[in-house]
């Protein structure tokens, strides 16, 4: 994420898989558990409404699904910048996930995830009068799917350089397969900021944004 909050917060955005070039996912399946990849190209890389590059970003994953609903993952990105040097224009986004997820019946399911933010070259970023913060963080996700529907709930749990602690990100996606393993995505969110938590280095707008 940028290390200053985006001027605007709301997002509709439609994705065709045909713009975006990826690897076929392998998986390899275990008695009690799958192991899955994938990696891709995608023209834009857009994070709850920010955008992170403006060129083409190169994005990769691993996860390993146990057969309880546990899944252990690693998720990556490149960026158009670095959140801790804004000399450079380049920087690197490492993804690490835990999430637990069950069937309630065969249209409901929910899914909870917390996963870590880290960049590489990251570290504290300082203000001029000597507020710093972290480049690093952490959120929990919270997310109910009927059928193709997803509705979620984000919450930030640390104040970072982009982020205060008690941000809140809700999202409404649906997705709708089409022939040859294409898909058809939209998404739309808001955020919530808790601007009790602003400083030098983080100044909300709003505390909403949709």
């Amino acid at each position: 994420m940028n290390s200053t909050l985006p001027q605007f917060l709301w997002a509709l955005p439609i994705c065709i898989v045909s713009c975006s070039v990826f690897a076929d996912q392998t998986e390899q399946p275990a008695e009690n558990s799958t192991i899955s990849g994938n990696i891709g190209v995608v023209s834009k890389y857009i994070y709850r409404g920010g955008e992170e590059n403006q060129d083409l970003a190169i994005q990769g994953g691993l996860a390993y699904a146990h057969k309880s609903g546990i899944t252990f993952g690693y998720w990556g990105s490149t960026l158009g910048y670095d959140p801790s040097d804004d000399r450079r224009d380049h920087g690197f986004e490492h993804n690490f996930y835990v999430s637990y997820g069950q069937e309630i019946d065969q249209n409901w399911r929910y899914n909870l995830k917390t996963t870590a933010y880290v960049y590489h070259h990251g570290g504290t970023v300082y203000a001029e009068q000597g507020d710093h913060r972290k480049t690093d963080d952490l959120d929990v996700l919270a997310e109910i799917i009927y059928k193709n529907l997803t509705v979620g709930a984000a919450v930030m749990l640390a104040d970072s350089s982009y982020a205060n602690a008690g941000d809140v990100y809700l999202s409404v996606a649906y997705s709708y397969p089409l022939a040859h393993d294409f898909a058809f995505n939209t998404s739309v969110g808001g955020s919530f900021y808790n601007t009790q938590h602003d400083n030098q280095i983080v100044q909300s707008k709003k505390k909403f944004y949709f």
